[in-house]
């Protein structure tokens, strides 16, 4: 079987977009991460990662070595097949992904509101010692 010539199905931007929703359906932890090849590897479908590539991988055990890894363009590839088969998948994800940007949010404004009220817990303690 001989090879086509590469295709691209998405911009840089757009293929992280589609691994954000593909990683919407993992927990925060387990997702597909983007990483930077500093050997030559196989990804799942065959495909050689070399040195200097960049390429997916995602944990798939306890091990050091359990992992799977998949080309940028093995990525590309999965993502449109997922979601431009499956009409209903994508507006899904991103549901996921705002309710994940809100609770971080919230998170983060507890958090900062925590943080002002120690500050300004600690500043007036601090002027009451300089008068």
């Amino acid at each position: 079987m001989s090879r086509q010539p590469v295709e691209h199905f998405y911009s840089e931007k757009e293929l992280q977009e589609m691994v954000n929703r593909i990683n919407s359906f993992a927990s925060d932890y387990s997702g597909w991460k983007f990483t930077h090849a500093r050997k030559e590897h196989q990804d799942l479908f065959g495909d050689v990662i070399k040195p200097g590539d960049y390429y997916f991988k995602h944990g798939s055990g306890p091990a050091f070595d359990d992992v799977m890894k998949l080309s940028a363009l093995s990525m590309e590839k999965v993502c449109f097949a997922l979601f431009e088969s499956t009409v209903f998948l994508k507006p899904i994800a991103d549901r996921i992904l705002k309710q994940r940007q809100k609770r971080m949010f919230k998170v983060r404004s507890k958090l900062s509101l925590v943080g002002n009220h120690k500050d300004e817990k600690s500043a007036r303690s601090g002027a009451k010692r300089n008068r």
